[in-house]
């Protein structure tokens, strides 16, 4: 006689089952755990290296722009040198010419000296202009930059910068150097290597009066001006605080801004 063999399962089987159940589940919740800690650790590890990567690069690109102004520097130094020889040679040729007498001789050497005095004077011309197209481009590319960088005049933000902006209407032509714009206000920048009184005269009668003409889609905007230079003197300060000029002047790797006296044209 057969034996029938029950196959519902036991209370005892139940329990072992809920039992492994439930330690597989809190094996599963502390791998869980574990794989939320050290994702939390290879994150902050990620952010502090990114940190540091950031520090490093800013750090190489204020060191680049210190040595490129540096350079651009002796560069421009080197090339005044060169200037003052050729200044001198052609000075040693009108003088030393001067003392020879009034003979034939002379007369040939005179010929041949002011052949000499002008192909030298055409080469230090060309080397003048060009020293000081150099140290134009130069100042331009620092306060572009920097401002650029900021988008600020004084306490005013704004949202857009342009540099050598020109257009043309009719008989009326200009181009300024640098332009800011925000939803209320505009800054013309006019950048000098070297400031001089006349530009800031220039700047608020003829270039405001320009800008005007030339860009009427701007005129419910209030307009800033600023004097930005590589040099002032104190006279120049004075006088564009006066006309209400904001004036930006270089400090170490950065700007100055005196806005103090800045008003809307």
């Amino acid at each position: 006689m057969k034996t029938a063999v029950s196959t519902q399962p036991t209370f005892e089987s139940i329990m072992a089952i809920m039992d492994r159940t439930e330690r597989r589940q809190e094996a599963f919740a502390k791998l869980l755990e574990k794989n939320a800690i050290e994702a939390e650790k290879r994150r902050k590890k990620d952010a502090a290296e990114a940190k540091e990567q950031r520090k490093k690069d800013a750090a190489e690109a204020k060191e680049q722009r210190k040595k490129d102004a540096a350079e651009a520097k002796e560069q421009r130094k080197k090339e005044a040198a060169e200037a003052d020889v050729r200044i001198k040679k052609i000075e040693e040729l009108v003088f030393g010419t001067a003392k020879k007498g009034f003979d034939k001789e002379f007369d040939k050497q005179q010929t041949k000296s002011y052949a000499e005095i002008n192909k030298i004077l055409d080469k230090v011309a060309k080397e003048v202009g060009g020293i000081s197209n150099n140290n134009g481009h130069f100042a331009e590319e620092y306060f572009y930059n920097a401002l650029d960088a900021t988008r600020k005049l004084g306490n005013i933000k704004f949202d857009f910068i342009e540099r050598n902006r020109e257009r043309h209407i009719g008989k009326v032509q200009d181009e300024f150097d640098i332009i800011m714009f925000n939803g209320s206000s505009v800054a013309i920048i006019e950048v000098k290597y070297r400031a001089r009184q006349h530009s800031l005269q220039h700047l608020t009668t003829q270039k405001v009066k320009n800008f005007r003409t030339l860009y009427p889609e701007y005129a419910d905007r209030k307009l800033y001006l600023g004097i930005a230079s590589m040099s002032f003197n104190e006279e120049i300060i004075n006088e564009a605080r006066k006309l209400g000029i904001g004036v930006l002047k270089q400090k170490g790797d950065t700007i100055e801004c005196d806005t103090e006296y800045i008003k809307a044209y």
